[in-house]
């Protein structure tokens, strides 16, 4: 049976995409500029090719160059993820016909063609089509797209907020109102630049102890005494830790103000 997606969130647009599900995060290093570095030389690597029957050797020159170590060993990190068009605004797959117009080279790689064209990652049942589109209109940069369109916590908490708030759903046809896709971008930006991120490497709600991930929790009754943070799933999202009460006050009171922010700008 064919599944029908509206919003292909691989790739939605001419400006971003994600390739998460390739293993693009899945690297203890996984800052923006340590993927980028990744991704540029396997593509420089992939596209200065002369045919494609050496594939084989292709990836182990690459995974001989690359320096940085997985994060979660039965993840698999793809040889093949790479920029696709030229300004480097887009990630994929290299193989992928439409990049290459061969028909069968997915299937040297790891998961191979079938599981690549029909694997579809929880953004595209968990999140409303409104959810979707709100996420894409905000975000132009493939590295912070792949972050927060993959984090499902994190989007459907800050609506979650928002709608209870407002007492309605967002509706698709207010998201372009003046300055509420900044309001949106502002908040997502969080996702990169939070300053109460954890010293442990974790990425997202998930932390990593040899082959196992769990899902990080802040302790606030044992530190504080008191109940979970109303924003307790965005926090963790964020990859909070917290020195002090007066640290995690200060953490809501900024996520309280980006999503006034919003509320306000779409009400107007």
């Amino acid at each position: 049976m064919t599944v029908f997606h509206p919003i292909m969130l691989c790739q939605p647009d001419d400006y971003k995409s994600c390739g998460a599900c390739c293993g693009q995060f899945n690297w203890q290093n996984h800052t923006r500029e340590a993927i980028t570095e990744i991704i540029e030389l396997q593509t420089k690597m992939f596209f200065a090719l002369k045919d494609f029957s050496v594939l084989s050797d292709y990836k182990k020159q690459v995974n001989a160059r690359i320096k940085n170590k997985k994060l979660f060993d039965t993840i698999y990190n793809c040889e093949f993820l790479g920029f696709i068009d030229e300004e480097h605004k887009k990630t994929g797959c290299m193989l992928h016909p439409a990049v290459t117009g061969v028909p069968d080279l997915r299937n040297n790689c790891f998961y191979g063609a079938k599981i690549c064209e029909s694997h579809f990652c929880p953004g595209f049942g968990c999140l409303r089509a409104e959810e979707q589109k709100a996420v894409i209109l905000s975000i132009d940069d493939w590295y912070l797209y792949a972050l927060v369109i993959t984090d499902i916590d994190l989007v459907k908490e800050f609506f979650k907020h928002v709608e209870d708030r407002m007492g309605e759903g967002i509706k698709e046809k207010h998201l372009n109102k003046p300055g509420l896709i900044d309001a949106l971008k502002d908040f997502f930006q969080l996702k990169e630049n939070w300053k109460f991120k954890a010293k442990e490497n974790r990425l997202g709600k998930y932390y990593f102890s040899k082959a196992e991930y769990n899902i990080a929790r802040i302790k606030y009754k044992e530190k504080w005494e008191i109940p979970p943070s109303r924003f307790d799933k965005i926090l963790v999202s964020l990859e909070s830790e917290f020195g002090s009460l007066q640290k995690l006050r200060e953490a809501e009171s900024i996520i309280e103000d980006k999503i006034q922010v919003f509320i306000k700008r779409y009400s107007q």
